[in-house]
């Protein structure tokens, strides 16, 4: 083996263990627990000075780990060399849910800084153009709480159908490794098949030519 490959390998896989199945567990994770966290932030307005916080800390690490996911998996389809329609089709919901991701962390991000200007327009002590700023947020944040819940929304279920098909592409490669392997190997014929081996023809004499 060459180095090249080696390197490669090296770079996409932790103690031989494939990168991609590990990171692909940070967006299938991290994005719904936003999504929970939006929608308390939208009915809970009480809530709001730690669930919008924490909704776009969420989504961002989510953005984080699917750009990371991506790469990953597009290493690992270089190294398996993999091109099977359910392999191709997970990559391209991973790439339609990578900027759904990522429009919902800067509605989350947008939300959590309008929150943030609300309250900084209602201190003690505020100056004229923050309390108008904060006046402008205040009129944006509900908007704001309820596009977040419908990006995140959005999100989820295109990071769910995006792992579904890696699952369910994971779940048909044994499928198959399974069935070929109960075929034998070079045409080998398992024991307690119908199928024999063709026998040379033996003359009364031993000889297997005929003669």
């Amino acid at each position: 083996m060459s180095v090249a490959p080696v390197a490669a390998l090296e770079l996409k896989t932790v103690s031989g263990i494939p990168l991609h199945p590990l990171i692909v567990h940070v967006p299938v994770v991290l994005v719904p627990l936003a999504l929970i966290g939006a929608v308390l932030a939208l009915v809970r307005p009480p809530w709001r000075s730690w669930s919008l916080p924490v909704v776009a800390v969420l989504v961002g690490a989510s953005v984080v780990g699917v750009q990371l996911a991506v790469m990953s998996g597009e290493g690992l389809e270089e190294i398996n060399g993999e091109k099977e329609a359910l392999i191709e089709r997970h990559a391209q919901l991973a790439e339609q849910a990578r900027p759904m991701v990522f429009v919902f962390f800067l509605v989350a991000a947008a939300a959590a800084l309008a929150w943030w200007l609300v309250q900084r327009g209602g201190a003690d002590g505020a100056d004229e153009p923050t309390r108008t700023r904060a006046a402008t947020a205040a009129r944006l944040l509900v908007p704001l709480c309820a596009l977040s819940v419908l990006t995140g929304a959005l999100a989820t279920v295109w990071v769910y159908r995006t792992g579904h098909t890696g699952a369910e592409s994971v779940w048909k490669g044994e499928g198959e490794k399974g069935e070929g392997g109960e075929g034998g190997e070079g045409g080998e014929v398992r024991p307690g098949s119908d199928e024999a081996p063709a026998i040379p023809s033996q003359s009364q004499d031993g000889d297997t030519d005929g003669d």
